[in-house]
């Protein structure tokens, strides 16, 4: 049971790492580094997370329930 739990975890913080730097990517330009990234939501970007947005958001909210679950099992 513990073995599940922990290779869940992984799998889903490697996932949220990777879906992360991806968001990262799209800003990744000289630019991006001196805060022009927000010039794409001020000026006509889209209202609303797009489809990596949404991914990434939902494997933050497991990637905490992941943590509160594993602490709680590995404790017992």
């Amino acid at each position: 049971m513990k073995t599940l739990f922990l290779i869940v975890h992984t799998i889903v913080s490697v996932a949220l790492i990777y879906m992360v730097q991806v968001q990262m990517s799209k800003f990744s330009e000289l630019g991006g580094a001196f805060g022009s990234g927000g010039l794409h939501t001020v000026f006509g970007r889209k209202r609303g997370l797009d489809t990596g947005g949404k991914i990434t958001l939902v494997l933050s909210i497991l990637f905490f329930v992941s943590c509160i679950a594993t602490a709680f099992v590995l404790t017992r």
